[in-house]
């Protein structure tokens, strides 16, 4: 074979891979650059609008200080008022606003008042210490009535806390001559000034000026606010360094082209500032070639100077809400594109590389093709297999849907009919039956949500949310969940949360109250007596990471129980299923959550002596803290308490606190002291309700009693005390509770917490319907309808039922209705289809909206979501809660709809009819 058939091939090869190859990366070059240049013109648009934004925060309050001085209607006022309202405006806004060096009035006559945020240097020598320099200085021009001018400054005294005139000789000042009285003198709006030096402080600024007109139209006074504008240049500099600072310009100009800020100066150049901006304003100028050649306000273009290439947008603040100026950004193009032109070279290298193997690729094209072949018959297989997966997970999601309906529909008739069948007359045996079926549906349900939200973990579909909450709203929440078990039990229930923490925490509240309910939930269940502690602390050394602890002191846990905790459908021991219940999964659940929202979770327990469940969390403090009433100074004394409660209540209040064990014994430690706080346990022995009569003190009385023991307490003997609390006692209430007793607040500003009994009767359904306060009920099964229609009349609604979605779409076509009800798995039509037609009906007609509310036992992620999108209201999972059913008919809709919510039911009938 000759050489040049023996290189032929290889040649041809080659060249067959390097062409393209040249071609398609030069292509994909110019696709990237292309594509750069585009974010990068997104990029400019997005700063553009930021600064907008920033310079309308950074101009909106001086303009509505100045407004409300206009609208103050100054010439009204009797001249020592209208002094008086100008400075107190004025003199606000100074002290507050940094971007505010002074407010002055000026007037036709020559008289002129001054605040301004700078002290002179005479002023402050002449004064010392007396002088609040934070206040600023005053300065009032006066023509008095024998023709003197009388021109004194005035400084705010700390002493006596007044401003009084300053012993300092003035210099003579007349406002009618300076630049901004006389522009807007003859001015019918607004105006601002171009920029210069203020001699009060040698900062560089602008003027706001406003004339004040009188009756008639003629000039009362010209209003003026002196604003430095250091600020312009740092806002511009942080978008510029957002752009990536190298390359980047940015500059602000008045309407006029006038250089009024640039990003390349800081508020380091002081007086020198003026001076800096004029040297932008020269001729020849970078700046002077943007504003030439800048493209509409809005858009991007482009401009060469000097031989670089730019890109350019501009923008024009809005008038009405700062200072009309105009926005320059730039950014050279070279630095844009610079990634595109360094992947093209390196992209040729790796051709040229790619050239240098491509021999000994050939060599081994054949076994290469032959591995190709057997990888491309195991993607088909893994495609098959994922497919295959899919197919099983979605299986699954379909099967826990449909059991999760199955099984919620009677689970609705169990224990919305439980419940409605306790508040009929029953005698004590029926009461505790029905209370078995109640709590028993209760734990059936506690299962079934366990074995859901172990699905959900399981298919990684449960995320954690990050909102801002309040930490003791969430666990004294768990505490009044668990109270009324814990009393019934006879344990005392203790809540503590550490004083010193920040409240307001940022994490996932849902999912922190769902463990601690838990971990709660279990100690109550294996506690026969004595104690449960709640207590929430910080980790020390880590102010972020909080440690929730619940301890119990129930039947305990072996190191052998404790290992195998954790695990799911297990529990201690067998035994322990047979005799409390439950799934197994609570722990498992709650260590999948606490890893899922980044803490731990863990046990320490001694069997028989108790149990101490934990888990630490990281919540950082977020928000503004609510200020707690001052109680220095405070007495109290505790008849009675249990220890538990004694330590959480010297932990809460900040007070000189005496316990005794009895009425009896506080009368003896009380002696020869006083108390503004007595707290008395209704469970003592020796007279806990006539203790106010016993003791003799002149104190707050409060009674603390256990929620099933507060009911049973006569009325009268009630009246002796001023407030009842509630166990287990929280941070919140004993602050109210002593607040009241300090006289800072009165016993009637807390609120009731007790909820209406259900014991209204409707209203006939042709009244209902006159008044569209009917409610329309779309339910197939007739359990759920007997269920809803019991509990909406007991509430006091009037409703009518439908057994499927057509019917109650020719229902509502037929009468007014106030709200909508609907299941969403009904023959002929379900929910979401009623829903559409209705929403069409009322797109159509002009009808007002028709609030939807969705009743289902679907309890999947995306649910919810899926009915809002739906064009519902609302959503609730059976069983149907009483209260959550009559928390959502109070406010159907309100919170995603803008129109008036109609009240249903006889009880506002009767409110509207009697108004």
């Amino acid at each position: 074979m000759s050489p040049f058939r023996r290189f032929a091939l290889p040649t041809v090869t080659l060249l067959a891979i390097l062409l393209p190859g040249l071609l398609a990366v030069f292509l994909v070059q110019q696709q990237e650059q292309a594509r750069l240049v585009g974010e990068a013109e997104d990029t400019l648009r997005q700063q553009t609008q930021q600064i907008g934004t920033a310079f309308d925060e950074l101009f909106a309050p001086p303009r509505a200080m100045a407004d409300s001085i206009r609208d103050a209607r100054l010439l009204q006022l009797d001249p020592a008022e209208a002094q008086r309202t100008f400075f107190t405006l004025a003199g606000h806004a100074v002290r507050h606003l940094t971007q505010v060096n002074g407010v002055y009035l000026g007037f036709p006559d020559g008289s002129f008042l001054q605040q301004q945020q700078f002290v002179p240097a005479r002023i402050a020598d002449a004064i010392g210490d007396r002088l609040h320099a934070d206040m600023g200085t005053r300065r009032q021009i006066r023509h008095l009535a024998d023709g003197r001018i009388e021109d004194r400054w005035f400084y705010f005294d700390q002493v006596t806390e007044d401003w009084v005139p300053a012993p300092v000789a003035t210099d003579p000042y007349d406002p009618r001559t300076r630049p901004w009285y006389q522009a807007a003198e003859t001015a019918t709006g607004t105006l601002w000034t171009a920029p210069y030096v203020f001699a009060s402080t040698g900062k560089p600024g602008v003027t706001y000026a406003m004339r004040l007109s009188g009756f008639g139209g003629a000039l009362w006074a010209v209003l003026g606010l002196d604003l430095t504008i250091e600020t312009l240049s740092h806002i511009l500099a942080e978008r510029r360094a957002a752009l990536g600072g190298q390359g980047s310009m940015i500059f602000a100009t008045s309407p006029n082209g006038q250089i009024v800020g640039h990003a390349a100066l800081n508020d380091d150049h002081g007086a020198d500032l003026i001076e800096a901006l004029h040297a932008y304003n020269r001729t020849g100028s970078i700046e002077q070639a943007f504003i030439d050649a800048a493209p509409p306000a809005g858009t991007v273009g482009g401009i060469r100077f000097n031989g670089t290439d730019y890109i350019i947008s501009r923008a024009i603040m809005n008038s009405e809400t700062a200072m009309p100026l105009h926005i320059y950004l730039a950014q050279r193009l070279d630095s844009v594109t610079a990634s595109a032109r360094a992947d093209l070279r390196r992209n040729i290298w790796l051709l040229l590389l790619a050239m240098v193997i491509v021999a000994a690729i050939m060599a081994y094209a054949v076994k290469l093709r032959v591995e190709m072949a057997a990888r491309r018959q195991a993607e088909q297989e893994l495609v098959a297999a994922r497919d295959q997966a899919e197919a099983a997970t979605r299986a699954k999601s379909n099967f826990l849907a449909t059991m999760s309906h199955e099984i919620r529909t009677p689970m609705n008739g169990v224990m919305s009919m439980a419940e409605l069948l306790e508040l009929t007359p029953l005698n004590g045996e029926q009461h505790r039956m029905a209370k078995v079926i109640r709590d028993s549906a209760q734990a059936l349900l506690t299962v079934i949500n366990d074995i859901l939200d172990f699905s959900k973990i399981e298919a990684g579909k449960l995320e954690i949310e990050m909102v801002e909450f309040s930490l003791s709203d969430v666990v004294d929440g768990i505490g009044e969940l668990l109270a009324p078990r814990a009393d019934e039990k006879m344990l005392d229930l203790v809540v503590s949360i550490d004083p010193a923490l920040a409240d307001h925490r940022l994490g996932d509240p849902t999912r922190l109250r769902q463990v601690l309910l838990n971990l709660g939930s279990n100690a109550v269940k294996f506690t026969h007596d004595g104690s449960i502690h709640i207590r929430v602390t910080e980790i020390p050394g880590h102010k972020e990471l909080l440690r929730f602890a619940v301890e119990d002191s129930g039947i305990g846990l072996s190191a052998e129980q404790m290992q195998r905790l954790f695990r799911p459908f297990e529990q201690a021991d067998s035994s322990t299923a047979r005799k409390y219940g439950g799934s197994g999964l609570g722990l498992s659940i709650c260590q999948r959550l606490c890893e899922l929202m980044g803490g731990r979770i863990g046990v320490n327990s001694i069997p028989g002596k108790g149990s101490t469940f934990w888990f630490e969390l990281p919540l950082a403090a977020a928000g503004t803290e609510t200020t707690r009433p001052d109680l220095a100074g405070l007495r109290v004394l505790l008849v009675g308490l249990p220890p538990l409660q004694q330590q959480a209540i010297a932990q809460y209040l900040p007070a000189e606190i005496i316990a005794a064990p009895g009425v009896a014994a506080a009368r003896i430690a009380a002696a020869g002291r006083t108390f503004d706080l007595v707290l008395v346990d209704a469970r003592c022995t020796d007279g806990a309700l006539n203790a106010p009569v016993m003791l003799g003190l002149s104190a707050t009385y409060g009674l603390v009693a256990p929620r099933g023991l507060v009911s049973t307490i006569d009325a009268a003997a009630r009246t002796h005390f001023a407030l009842a609390l509630t166990y287990p006692l929280t941070g919140a209430g004993l602050r109210r509770a002593a607040a009241i007793a300090l006289g800072q607040i009165s016993a009637g500003s807390i609120a009731s917490a007790f909820r209406e009994d259900m014991a209204f009767t409707p209203p006939d359904l042709e009244t209902a319907h006159e008044a569209r306060a009917a409610i329309l009920v779309a339910e197939d099964n007739a359990t759920n309808r007997m269920v809803i229609h019991q509990m909406l009349s007991r509430m006091g609604y009037a409703c009518e039922i439908a057994e499927n979605g057509a019917t109650a779409l020719g229902l509502y076509h037929r009468h007014s209705y106030g709200l909508l009800l609907t299941d969403f798995h009904m023959p002929e039509m379900d929910g979401f289809e009623l829903t559409g037609h209705i929403r069409s009906d009322e797109s159509a007609s002009g009808k007002p909206r028709l609030p939807i509310i969705a009743l289902t036992a679907d309890a999947l992620t995306g649910t919810e979501q899926q009915c809002l999108d739906a064009g519902m209201d609302g959503y609730l999972t059976k069983p149907v809660n009483s209260r959550a059913l009559a928390a959502m008919l109070q406010h159907p809709g309100r919170e995603r709809h803008n129109g008036r919510s109609r009240r249903l039911g006889s009880r506002y009938l009767r409110r509207e009819a009697t108004d």
